[in-house]
């Protein structure tokens, strides 16, 4: 693991209930333990596969990441992250409209990153 001072960014500790969306459809829960601006810590099985890169979305909260597996050490994942995106505000979907309720979750919708360091 590589000593704190040596990280590009600062990591801020969090519990975030989030969801691994595979390529598949195929939904995983897990939870974010901490997160920077580069990546983020994973809890999940062990036995669980996932792909290099995936989408992930955190529970409770309008956000979405694109992210690429760094390391795995047993239950815990290293994730860099490549796009962040903000998904739109949920609405009430009536019972048994399935038309609306896809075009909520489009996980097709993650924005670009920005590197908002100051420019000199």
């Amino acid at each position: 693991m590589p000593d704190i001072q040596n990280r590009a960014s600062e990591r801020t500790d969090v519990n975030w209930i989030s969801i691994i969306r595979l390529p598949s459809g195929a939904e995983i829960p897990c939870s974010i333990k901490d997160v920077s601006s580069s990546g983020m810590k994973v809890v999940l099985p062990s036995d669980v596969a996932i792909p290099d890169t995936f989408n992930m979305r955190v529970v409770g909260r309008d956000l979405i990441f694109n992210v690429q597996m760094a390391w795995r050490r047993g239950h815990f994942v290293g994730l860099t992250i490549l796009k962040i995106g903000k998904l739109p505000a949920s609405k009430q979907i009536p019972a048994g409209d399935a038309e609306a309720s896809t075009t909520l979750a489009n996980y097709n919708r993650i924005g670009t990153r920005r590197n908002f360091r100051s420019r000199d």
